[in-house]
């Protein structure tokens, strides 16, 4: 019988709950998760390979980080620090290809998404859900045109215990409901066989910003298949979303403030790439040259340094710039040796105007100027063994502090984590893998007198009490991990069918 439907299932969780304070500030060192994870895929066939495709997913997320002896009694209260995060979110995704002659496509999804957290004494609890759909049209317009437009729709909902969501004339609780349509229609040239272009527009309505247009340019030359130039130039926007998935343990002390009705943040940007491809009969190496330059209006950005105990959100009464380039160099050798090496030259400034009306330009915090990566796989063949060393280096990056008495680097040192794994082959399908993570044993405390202000106090009880440096308990002095040297050991079991 010929198989109407095919499904993938997958089943995940991962547990980290052992607390470890190698830098002695009685802090976790690093968060402490239970995390699980379920994924279910159905995909349909159908009459002349029309698509129909749907899948579920379900995370659920406990994680804290914070003084060494605390526990879930201490939850949201001023006796013992803890950042306490319980994470639920659903996700329904799925498309369904019409059964007309012309391609259409729709495609959907719809999530929600909870969150429950504690920052010491500080509850946020927020629920956020949304809708989105999308109906896009193919087709081939002749031999140089292919066309394809839609519409598309995006709604969400979202609630929390903040006073982002409160209508403070009638003190009632206002949860925030966005609907955004759009439609969109983008033509692909064939100059000629060497030369496309892609010309794309998309118009989005969003009640609170009016009428929100971005167009879109993209040109490809290649002489052949191995050697790829492209050029690509357009327009973008975003608006800022408090509730994000990305709350970390030890990052949540200082409390997020929206300080005006934020107007949508606008990008024009350009980006050319270049690609080149060469192979032997022994060997292949891939080359891959980018460069970028971006400009930004109304940007959105955290001030960490007017209020201490405050992220403060705003638009940018000025300009914003990120520029750059990176190249990627891949090489390999046939059967044994895989290299892979990578950098990027990175420039993020903000202009403003200060009190005399003159233009400043300051460097964006927590932003590296330059960073590097790389990956050497060597295989043993006839012994079944592979070694891979991978790494990463990363250039300096401003940090915030609290004060100008503050005693910690303003600016972070040049930090590098690499790895090394060796793997075995057995017999069987059977793999042992072993290896050990951040060979140098680095951490971001080995460069100052401590990460974590005012540890001994974070709740502020006794600023009056040994206080040096004025500080008030700051945790977001965080630019890299604080794990150091360790060993795994591993077996894999492949199944192939």
């Amino acid at each position: 019988m010929e198989e109407k439907l095919t499904g993938l299932l997958e089943i995940n969780y991962f547990k980290y709950g052992n607390p470890a304070d190698k830098n002695n500030d009685h802090f976790t060192d690093v968060t402490l998760q239970d995390r699980m994870s379920l994924f279910n895929k159905f995909s349909f066939k159908r009459k002349d390979n029309r698509q129909a495709n749907i899948a579920m997913r379900y995370v659920y997320e406990d994680r804290w980080g914070g003084e060494m002896n605390w526990n879930k009694k201490y939850r949201g209260g001023d006796s013992v620090y803890g950042e306490s995060i319980y994470t639920s979110r659903f996700e329904l995704i799925g498309n369904y290809q019409l059964p007309v002659k012309e391609k259409l496509v729709f495609s959907y999804s719809a999530n929600q998404h909870d969150q429950h957290s504690a920052y010491g004494k500080i509850l946020f609890n927020a629920r956020q859900q949304v809708a989105f759909s999308q109906l896009t049209w193919e087709k081939e317009l002749s031999a140089k045109h292919a066309l394809l437009s839609g519409i598309v729709a995006r709604y969400t909902w979202y609630n929390d215990n903040t006073m982002a969501t409160l209508d403070t004339l009638n003190n009632t609780d206002k949860p925030d409901k966005i609907l955004l349509p759009g439609i969109f229609v983008q033509d692909e040239i064939n100059l000629h066989p060497k030369h496309q272009l892609l010309l794309g527009a998309r118009y989005d309505y969003d009640h609170r910003h009016g009428n929100i247009f971005t167009p879109r340019f993209a040109y490809k030359f290649s002489t052949n298949p191995n050697n790829i130039f492209r050029l690509n130039a357009g327009t973008g926007f975003r608006v800022v979303n408090i509730f994000t998935e990305d709350h970390a343990a030890l990052t949540g002390a200082r409390a997020v403030v929206i300080a005006e009705k934020l107007k949508p943040e606008r990008s024009y940007n350009v980006n050319v790439n270049y690609l080149k491809k060469i192979y032997t009969e022994n060997h292949w190496l891939v080359i891959d040259i980018s460069s970028w330059y971006t400009y930004f209006t109304n940007r959105i950005v955290p001030d960490y340094t007017t209020n201490t105990n405050q992220i403060i959100y705003n638009n940018l009464s000025g300009y914003s710039v990120s520029k750059g380039a990176s190249a990627n160099i891949e090489y390999g050798l046939k059967n044994n040796l895989r290299v892979t090496l990578g950098g990027t030259l990175m420039d993020v400034n903000l202009t403003k105007k200060d009190a005399t009306g003159k233009n400043v330009r300051s460097r964006q915090l927590l932003t590296e100027n330059w960073s590097g990566t790389w990956t050497i796989s060597y295989t043993f063949v006839g012994a079944g063994l592979t070694v891979d060393y991978t790494g990463n280096v990363y250039g300096p990056m401003l940090l915030p502090l609290l004060s100008d008495k503050d005693p910690r680097p303003g600016k972070s040192p040049v930090w590098s984590i690499q790895n090394i794994q060796f793997t075995k082959k057995l017999r069987g399908h059977f793999e042992i893998y072993c290896g050990v993570k951040n060979l140098l044993n680095w951490t971001p405390s080995k460069n100052t007198p401590f990460l974590i202000a005012r540890a001994n106090d974070p709740f502020d009880k006794r600023l009056n009490e040994d206080n040096p440096y004025n500080l008030t308990f700051d945790p977001t002095y965080v630019y890299a991990p604080s794990q150091g040297i360790r060993g795994f050991l591993g077996v894999r079991y492949a199944i192939n069918h």
